[in-house]
């Protein structure tokens, strides 16, 4: 098995985002993919698995060195490059945990590249509770936050909240 280390949003050979890349012929334990993104020590490692036979098609699935995450962009840019580089420039269907998305590989005057269309987004409020929550566990009050922007849950792929400060 070959694991590939790819930086996304790089300029050519350098800067960057970071990423383990793992195609698979056949599926791993949830175990043993954790345990392969620890010893890579990327934020993220994708694994993917060919699910027909022209290749255009894969189950992924991202890890963090810690745990399972559900969706993560910069690692999807790397996996559309090497499936560019292994296979051939074009379109990939994508099937994640909670989502189907594309990644499209294309080869310009630097090199490969990769675009992808994200998860389905949603945002709303937080709820009083919610934001109550939040702030304690940070530290702060709502006299800290930036009125302009409230406080929200948002998704694009995966959860996450995000709280607008006044200042640092």
């Amino acid at each position: 098995m070959e694991i590939r280390c790819v930086a996304a949003f790089s300029d050519g050979p350098t800067g960057g985002n970071p990423a383990g890349v793992v195609l698979l012929e056949a599926p791993l334990p949830e175990t043993e993919m954790a345990r392969l993104a620890a010893e890579v020590g990327y934020s993220e490692t994708v694994f993917a698995v060919q699910l027909d036979a022209a290749g255009r098609v894969w189950r992924v699935r991202y890890f963090s060195p810690e745990s399972e995450i559900p969706f993560c962009g910069h690692a999807t840019i790397a996996l559309g490059a090497v499936l560019g580089e292994e296979l051939s420039p074009g379109d990939y269907q994508l099937t994640l945990n909670d989502a189907e998305i594309r990644v499209t590989a294309s080869v310009d005057h630097d090199g490969m590249s990769a675009t992808l269309a994200s998860p389905p987004t949603l945002s709303r409020s937080l709820r009083e509770t919610e934001q109550r929550d939040v702030l304690s566990l940070f530290g702060f009050d709502a006299d800290d936050l930036n009125a302009a922007l409230p406080p929200a849950y948002i998704h694009a792929g995966a959860n996450h909240v995000c709280v607008v400060l006044k200042d640092r």
